[in-house]
């Protein structure tokens, strides 16, 4: 499983739209920054690849300026599913 954190910027009238379309992405979850024009996410998926493509979708959602990864962890699965103490 791979996990990372985004920051993707738009102007700050269209991000409450971007963000609903985020919500709407598997794998995708809003944290904050939406009043700002920098929506805070989270990604989640299998790969590598899957996570640039996925990156590379929102990149295409109109009135995205930027997406920036500002975090990425791999975990195996069985690591991921660990009660945290």
């Amino acid at each position: 499983m791979n996990i990372c954190s985004v920051i993707v910027s738009a102007k700050p009238e269209n991000a409450p739209k971007i963000s609903g379309t985020l919500n709407d992405m598997e794998g995708v979850d809003v944290f904050g920054g939406i009043k700002e024009g920098k929506i805070i996410a989270t990604l989640e998926d299998e790969g590598e690849k899957a996570l640039a493509d996925k990156m590379a979708a929102i990149n295409n959602i109109k009135g995205v300026i930027d997406v920036s990864m500002i975090y990425h962890q791999e975990e195996e699965d069985t690591a991921m599913e660990k009660e945290i103490v």
